[in-house]
């Protein structure tokens, strides 16, 4: 039932002309009348009942204001009852209105003319029971929300209840989703295993194992070259001995030798390759460390991000919360008869918004679960979650180092520096390497070469046998004579063959000696051989060995200059991430003016139009502020921790103990 007191408005015309809108006029003349000339505001009560000093209500802002008694006051019933709609009944309603509320409720608020807002929330069209029961969730929340974002730098961080979540799908449970289990961690133990577990590491280890091997074999080279061959072959046939004397063969063979071949000066090849060699190992053992700088920077990132997504899952269930208490006030103002079902819709529109962005958010938390997972080189099916008790600002480098100090220590121990400038040097050694076939080679050797039938203990029996000797004396006179000219001696003419080489050739006397039968070893016979050799070969006039130092050369200035590139790079770094940071702080700080501003909007718009004062237009907006600064301030917190984390690691100061130990980093 609506009293004098609850509206100190000037009278306004409805819409609708005719006996109507003459009725209402008249109505509200006669209901606004009595209050304004009693100059007494009156309580908004029900017929018996009474009014608690509890139930009294006022702005946050002000002090408690005395409880007045209720003052009778009368009535003017309208002159056709059915005309005025029942707040209690928005089915009656008449003004096109879907909550059946007077037009001027919706269309004239604070339009009064000279007349003035009441001050006493106590006007609201809520029973004092439910003004106090809705303040009461109000200032709750606001409690909470003091408590859990409001406090400095810092965010608390609590898991979100299953009952606050909104299920996604029919079979995955909320937060876990399809995981089959979680596993919170901390960032030391996800660090821990990302050192012994990540595939960049692993890989990186393994490349700098290959550096070692080839260092091992070019070192090697300083060792002398070992000689040794074993041939085995079956001869069968006929040669002729010093060119005359023939001899028949059917014997196997073996030739076998063994021996060493040391080099005492070849150009510098391999002196100068291996200290290539040497600072290629070095520079892949920085390139490990640099690989191990990015993976703890990565997995940091990743566990921060999680912690952010775990920071803004709580705050859109608070969102949700405020959004279903928002909906809650807007029926039961409707209910009342000072709402409309606008207000209603608008309302359940912003909890629909909000269960969305709830939805998404929480598959985003799992994604970056997995993201962390990925990199852990850790099975994605576990869910992982952060153990830290807040969203908390986490200084890692001492604020009094100004950038100059932060560049002196980041030339000193950035991996990727040093890695650059190992290169350069090796590239420079690699053009002596490349000069090296221009200068004489100088070797010593020494070898055993054995040659026989077997390389065992062997022997076989040779029977008897002449053999031909020459005759000692003095030799016969005369030539040969040839037999086939001139007689018919030789029918059938073969004798040529024999005959015709040894014509007019001198006699020799010649004998043939008995050669007893003997054993003979069949092993290999031994010969020795040791020496020096010095040679100067150039391939093409040394013209390719000459086109090739050029090409070195140009390779070794290449190399300076993308080691000159990757210092002006890490100073770049260095200064975007230092820069990054202090504003980052100073967002923190700034974002935090925002959440206590946008908080305390949020309560007051919600206060307000608990009692009759505020739109739900305001409402909707200042909780939109108001998540959106809460969001603010948790991305604040977290890019100042990634950029602090960043600024270590283009340092090259990044560590397992830097990040976690709590010190600050000075040098």
């Amino acid at each position: 039932m609506e009293t004098p007191g609850m509206r100190i408005l000037s009278p306004v015309v409805p819409r609708r002309a005719g006996a109507l809108g003459a009725f209402l006029s008249l109505s509200c003349i006669l209901s606004c009348a009595p209050g304004i000339l009693s100059a007494t505001p009156a309580v908004a009560q029900n017929p018996g009942q009474t009014v608690n000093p509890g139930d009294q209500l006022t702005y946050p802002s002000n002090p408690p204001q005395p409880v007045l008694p209720a003052q009778p006051s009368a009535t003017a019933a309208p002159a056709n009852p059915s005309a005025r709609p029942d707040p209690q009944n928005p089915a009656t309603g008449n003004d096109g209105l879907p909550s059946g509320a007077p037009v001027s409720s919706e269309l004239n608020y604070g339009q009064g003319g000279d007349a003035k807002l009441p001050v006493e929330l106590n006007e609201s069209p809520l029973s004092p029971f439910y003004r106090k029961q809705e303040t009461q969730i109000i200032e709750g929340q606001a409690a909470d929300f003091r408590n859990k974002y409001l406090v400095g730098e810092t965010i608390e961080l609590q898991l979100p209840k299953p009952s606050q979540m909104i299920p996604l799908g029919g079979r995955l449970p909320p937060i876990r989703l399809e995981a089959s289990y979680t596993q919170p961690v901390n960032l030391k133990d996800v660090l821990h295993y990302a050192i012994d577990n990540n595939l960049d590491i692993r890989i990186q280890q393994e490349q700098v194992n290959t550096e070692r091997w080839r260092l091992g074999a070019q070192a090697g080279r300083f060792l002398p070259d070992t000689i040794m061959n074993y041939q085995s072959q079956f001869l069968q046939g006929s040669q002729l001995l010093g060119g005359t004397i023939p001899i028949s063969f059917k014997t196997p063979n073996v030739n076998t030798q063994a021996g060493f071949r040391y080099y005492g000066f070849r150009g510098g090849a391999v002196m100068f390759g291996t200290l290539a060699q040497l600072h290629n190992f070095k520079a892949a053992k920085q390139q490990l460390k640099a690989s191990v700088n990015d993976t703890l920077l990565e997995v940091t990132r990743q566990y921060y991000n999680m912690i952010r997504n775990q920071a803004l899952l709580q705050i859109q269930t608070r969102a949700v919360d405020v959004s279903k208490a928002q909906v809650l006030l807007n029926q039961q103002l409707q209910r009342a008869g000072t709402g409309t079902k606008f207000q209603v819709l608008q309302a359940e529109t912003q909890l629909a918004r909000d269960e969305q962005a709830l939805l998404t958010q929480q598959v985003e938390l799992r994604r970056t679960a997995i993201r962390l997972a990925v990199s852990l080189n850790l099975n994605s099916n576990v869910n992982l979650l952060s153990l830290e008790p807040e969203v908390r600002k986490v200084r890692l480098i001492d604020p009094n180092s100004d950038i100059n100090r932060l560049i002196s220590l980041t030339i000193l121990n950035r991996p990727e520096l040093r890695q650059f400038e190992e290169l350069r040097l090796a590239a420079r050694r690699q053009v002596q390497v490349a000069a090296a076939p221009l200068y004489p080679r100088f070797s010593f050797f020494g070898t055993v070469t054995g040659s026989g039938q077997t390389l065992s203990q062997k022997y076989q029996f040779v029977p008897g046998s002449f053999r031909d000797v020459p005759v000692t004396g003095t030799p016969p006179s005369g030539t040969v004579i040839d037999v086939t000219q001139g007689n018919g001696n030789n029918p059938s003419g073969n004798i040529n063959t024999f005959v015709n080489p040894a014509l007019n050739s001198t006699l020799t006397a010649s004998g043939q000696v008995f050669q007893p039968p003997t054993f003979t070893s069949r092993q290999i016979r031994p010969s020795y051989a040791i020496g020096w050799l010095l040679d100067w070969n150039q391939e093409g006039m040394g013209v390719p060995t000459a086109a090739a130092v050029g090409a070195q050369k140009a390779q070794a200035r290449q190399a300076l200059l993308r080691s000159n590139q990757t210092l002006i790079g890490v100073l770049q770094e260095v200064r975007d991430a230092y820069l990054t940071s202090q504003t980052a702080e100073r967002q923190i700080e700034v974002a935090t003016k925002g959440v206590l501003s946008s908080a305390e909007e949020l309560r007051l718009a919600r206060v307000r139009l608990a009692n009759g004062v505020g739109t739900n237009i305001d409402v909707i907006n200042a909780q939109r502020d108001f998540t959106q600064a809460l969001v603010t301030k948790a991305d604040a917190i977290v890019v100042f921790n990634i950029a602090q984390v960043q600024l270590l690691r283009n340092m090259g100061l990044i560590s397992l103990d830097n990040l976690t130990s709590g010190r600050l980093v000075t040098q």
